[in-house]
């Protein structure tokens, strides 16, 4: 017997709107992650990669964590905003992205 279960659509009908919402909330919340918390060594790497690129105007790999979702973007580094904490970087689509030091997880030359 070839049996597909369609997990809560088949209940769909018989719930309450509200439960549907609190159900889709739950399973939106499963995935969220957790930022990681870096260490003082990491954050030294980081500086000299991101000074690096900038002098040298190579492409930057970034993993970002924005939306309680880790992210990537590669790209160049235009400006570095000490007294904002924030970095602008060049997507490869020409597409000008800003980044808060706090948001960078690992950066790959």
């Amino acid at each position: 017997m070839n049996f597909k279960d369609r997990g809560n659509k088949k209940w769909n009908s018989l719930m309450l709107v509200e439960h549907q919402k609190r159900l889709k909330e739950l399973k939106n919340r499963e995935s969220d992650l957790k930022k990681p918390v870096l260490d003082q060594q990491q954050l030294r790497e980081f500086n000299f990669k991101i000074t690096k690129a900038l002098n040298q105007n190579l492409i930057l790999r970034v993993k970002y964590y924005e939306d309680k979702r880790i992210k990537n973007i590669e790209g160049k580094i235009l400006k570095i905003e000490k007294y904002k904490q924030q970095i602008k970087i060049e997507l490869l689509n020409k597409k000008i992205k800003k980044l808060q030091f706090t948001q960078i997880i690992n950066l790959e030359l």
